[in-house]
């Protein structure tokens, strides 16, 4: 596409969202979800395990970030009618901010795959068939050739591979930890320097033997 039509494309674009979806209740909607979504994460997110759930929190944005090109950018399976942001694809608030929010809190508060899976599969179905429905009714969103089935299924495959690169990373990092400690015992049992002991005679004088 050559560089001026490009240009006006995203100007007429930038115009529509300033004209129709800027301000309107879909996008107050929205913005209420980003508001909630953020309080209820500060006050429930572990402090002293923030690392962790942050990276695997990025890990589920990247996904949603990349697998929402393809379907939304590429494939044209749903498109967003009101945007937050002017810009294209618009999946800042499901794809970067509420999906990844459900899915740590559902890894910060299980323990093993298998309640991880069932309480994500519970926190999955509530995003998908419950706001994403409120989403279609508000006009914000619409699915082509797609079904809810399909988005939640793509929920969990999201949470399942984010988690299992956190636990290999994990994982790794231990090993690396407990191969540091283990050199850093052999070294502490080298022995150490002795002094070699004076004979009885060192050091005396003829007027002291």
């Amino acid at each position: 596409m050559p560089y001026e039509t490009a240009r006006l494309l995203a100007y007429q674009s930038f115009q529509q969202w300033i004209s129709t979806q800027l301000f309107s209740f879909g996008w107050f909607f929205q913005v209420g979800l980003l508001i909630v979504a953020y309080t209820v994460w500060i006050k429930l997110v572990d402090k002293s395990r923030i690392k962790d759930l942050l990276l695997f929190g990025s890990l589920c944005a990247v996904a949603f970030g990349v697998m929402e090109s393809l379907f939304v950018g590429f494939w044209g399976l749903w498109e967003f009618k009101i945007n937050l942001f002017p810009m294209q694809p618009p999946h800042f608030v499901i794809g970067y901010t509420l999906g990844p929010i459900m899915h740590m809190l559902v890894q910060q508060y299980t323990s093993s795959w298998k309640k991880f899976l069932l309480w994500d599969c519970v926190g999955s179905a509530v995003m998908v068939f419950g706001i994403l429905p409120i989403y279609s009714l508000l006009g914000i969103l619409q699915l082509h050739n797609w079904n809810y089935f399909y988005h939640f299924l793509l929920f969990i495959a999201i949470a399942t591979t984010a988690r299992g690169f956190l636990l290999w990373f994990t994982s790794i990092e231990q090993s690396q930890r407990a191969s540091s400690r283990g050199n850093s015992a052999s070294f502490g049992l080298q022995p150490a320097a002795t002094k070699p002991v004076l004979d009885d005679n060192d050091g005396k004088t003829d007027s002291d033997k």
